[in-house]
């Protein structure tokens, strides 16, 4: 084997490329030719060089896709943490402005009652500007007796809570007022259309935080405007 044939087998002889004949003859060559196997030891080297060079890229390629990847899971999380805490603030905030409300205390209530030809209505009305009310009205099961409950809660976007209660409201009512309508003095017109002769046992409870104000339903027929 000449030299020319050995140098350009070298390569290919130390990545374990060439048969077994060709490494044979390469080895006795090696043995015969002091230059070659000084070649191939710097081959070699230089081959071993540019491997672990390309092992130290190629890890500090896979560290910085590391890297990269451990700020976008960071940001990802922090991005998802945000969400969720706004979700939360807003969550909150929702209940306390649209759900959550306390049974007014009646010191801070304004009750009047109107009639108008057999109709007639309560109206609730909160003394305070930042609040607004809501009566919910609770049908008794026994005779006829109502529970109104007096609810309160911030003047914030209160046409928007009334649309909202509304789904929940009973036939009476329309956000802060309760109506009834009357045959005659001693008749009720019932929402769904039936008639209900009134007696002295026949009222209405309006709840307050601190107090329960009854009033008899006969007595809502001649009603003047009071306070």
């Amino acid at each position: 084997m000449n030299h020319s044939v050995f140098k350009d087998l070298v390569p290919s002889y130390i990545e374990n490329l060439t048969s077994d004949e060709t490494n044979k003859q390469m080895e006795e060559h090696m043995e015969q030719c002091a230059e070659c196997r000084e070649y191939f030891k710097e081959m070699q080297e230089d081959l071993i060089a540019e491997h672990t060079h390309e092992q130290k890229d190629e890890k500090r390629n896979i560290d910085y896709l590391k890297k990269v990847r451990s700020k976008n899971r960071r940001k990802i999380f922090m991005i998802t943490g945000s969400l969720l805490a706004l979700f939360l603030l807003l969550s909150i905030g929702y209940y306390f402005l649209f759900v959550h409300m306390w049974i007014a205390d009646e010191n801070n209530v304004e009750t009047t009652i109107q009639q108008q030809n057999q109709t007639t209505t309560l109206t609730f009305q909160s003394k305070n500007d930042n609040r607004y009310l809501l009566a919910m009205l609770q049908p008794g099961d026994k005779e006829y007796i109502d529970t109104i409950i007096i609810y309160e809660n911030w003047n914030i976007l209160a046409d928007t809570k009334l649309n909202y209660f509304s789904e929940v409201a009973s036939d009476h009512q329309n956000g802060s007022e309760i109506t009834y309508t009357f045959l005659d003095e001693n008749t009720l017109l019932l929402p769904d259309g039936t008639e209900k002769k009134l007696t002295e046992e026949d009222i209405i409870h309006i709840q307050y935080k601190d107090r329960t104000k009854e009033i008899q339903l006969k007595d809502l027929y001649n009603a003047e405007n009071n306070n």
